[in-house]
């Protein structure tokens, strides 16, 4: 049986994230989940993206859940809409309503208990990013994708540098190496802020080289600035930006045939780009 790729990127990342919602896995599982599941099955950048941004709107709108621990070893959790010293009545996520005497519940947990603080991650964490580089181009296309996972390190909630890797894609998939400088403009919990970022363009694929041709490719470098808007989700941080990027590749083709000659071929690309994440 054939199924759809479509089918595929539409049902799986929501089994996923429900899992969260209802508390069967942890949040450092599911990233792990979905991690996998794209690189093993999708190797798409876009589909990475419609993901991610999918699971901040679901984790950024999930409430936390009053919980009973039945006497069988059963966990219910739901709203309690009736707790007295004989009874306990309460709506789960399905919005089935469900009662149960003092006699089957070993103990309750309220909500309030699982409220996550409405923080920003301080010291060092990870943070996952994926967007666009958009812009006109004559040799490649309109809308390239990017994924840069990175590691960051913030003070006082305010400033924060980062290093990254990931893949971005030009006439040729590309490995950036780069550096980024973000500063909030409060510390409240959602803040503007804006960024500057460098660093080098390395080829993935090795210098070609027959009884032709031979070409080198030389190291490009990348360089951006913009502004964004970043707010809470639980006790980590999403985060929307977009700015100027400016881009330089580089490759040198030695022909050997009769008239040898030398092609340098040098490519700018000066475009908007905009990007979505998490930070944890």
């Amino acid at each position: 049986m054939v199924v759809d790729h479509q089918i595929i990127v539409a049902i799986v990342p929501r089994v996923i994230i429900q899992m969260v919602v209802d508390h069967r896995i942890k949040f450092s599982n599911f990233v792990l989940l979905m991690y996998s599941f794209y690189f093993n099955k999708m190797r798409k950048p876009l589909h990475l993206t419609i993901i991610l941004f999918i699971l901040g709107i679901q984790l950024y709108g999930q409430q936390p859940l009053d919980t009973l621990y039945l006497k069988n070893g059963s966990i219910v959790y739901g709203t309690l809409r009736v707790s007295s010293k004989n009874i306990y009545t309460i709506r789960t996520t399905d919005k089935f309503y469900f009662s149960f005497s003092a006699d089957e519940v070993d103990r309750f947990v309220s909500r309030e208990k699982y409220k996550p603080d409405r923080g920003r991650p301080e010291g060092i964490g990870f943070t996952m990013e994926s967007g666009f580089i958009i812009g006109s181009a004559e040799h490649a296309y309109p809308t390239l994708p990017s994924i840069t996972p990175r590691i960051t390190y913030t003070i006082n909630n305010i400033h924060s540098m980062s290093l990254g890797s990931g893949f971005e894609v030009y006439d040729e998939i590309m490995l950036p190496l780069f550096a980024e400088y973000k500063v909030n403009f409060s510390k409240k919990p959602v803040t503007a802020f804006s960024y500057l970022k460098g660093g080098g363009l390395f080829f993935l694929k090795s210098d070609e080289n027959d009884s032709y041709y031979s070409r080198d490719f030389k190291t490009g470098w990348t360089a951006g600035t913009g502004i964004g808007l970043s707010w809470p989700l639980g006790k980590y941080e999403s985060y929307v930006q977009g700015g100027y990027r400016h881009s330089y590749m580089k490759s040198i083709t030695n022909y050997k045939d009769q008239g040898a000659y030398q092609w340098t071929n040098i490519q700018y690309f000066n475009r908007f780009e905009i990007s979505w994440g998490f930070k944890f």
